[in-house]
């Protein structure tokens, strides 16, 4: 009976010292052909109030990431944003996003959004960008500006799609 309970207790023992295994699946939301750095021109489509935004802009992006996760810089600003992407690319060439900062001073709201969706081609994308600029008083709507504009970028570097 002894020699019983001790190779059961080794037994129990020696199992238990082993690592469980892990592992798991990533889904990627973000294209790999939009990895890289880009110079992007936007210029203004439509607006209620041109005077608010700029006509147009000539910057240099990287665009890097994870998972769902878009990872934004502004090489010559220095801006830097960090992006969830909520709808994940089926045809694996369009990027579709929104963001939202809110700020609140002197009693007044203001919230910025922006909506934006790219379609990859090759070392090129096009898309659109919107914002909207919304001001709040006791959860009142004091004033809404937009401004629509269509986007355009050309690969400097990073992997090409296949």
């Amino acid at each position: 009976m002894k020699k019983l309970l001790l190779t059961l207790f080794c037994f129990i023992n020696l199992c238990a010292i082993g690592e469980p295994l892990r592992g798991g699946v990533i889904e990627e939301y973000i294209p790999d052909g939009f990895f890289g750095s880009w110079g992007v021109i936007s210029k203004i489509k439509d607006s209620n109030n041109p005077m608010m935004f700029n006509t147009q802009s000539r910057d240099v992006w990287m665009l890097s990431g994870y998972s769902n996760i878009l990872i934004l810089e502004n090489l010559e600003s220095g801006a830097k944003s960090e992006i969830t992407i909520k709808e994940k690319s089926l045809d694996n060439k369009t990027l579709k996003f929104e963001r939202q900062k809110i700020i609140e001073k002197s009693g007044i709201k203001t919230i910025y959004k922006e909506i934006v969706s790219f379609i990859l081609d090759g070392n090129n994308f096009k898309g659109t960008d919107n914002f909207i600029v919304e001001k709040y008083k006791n959860n009142k709507l004091l004033e809404k500006n937009y401004a629509n504009y269509t986007i355009s970028g050309v690969r400097i570097s990073g992997k090409s799609p296949n």
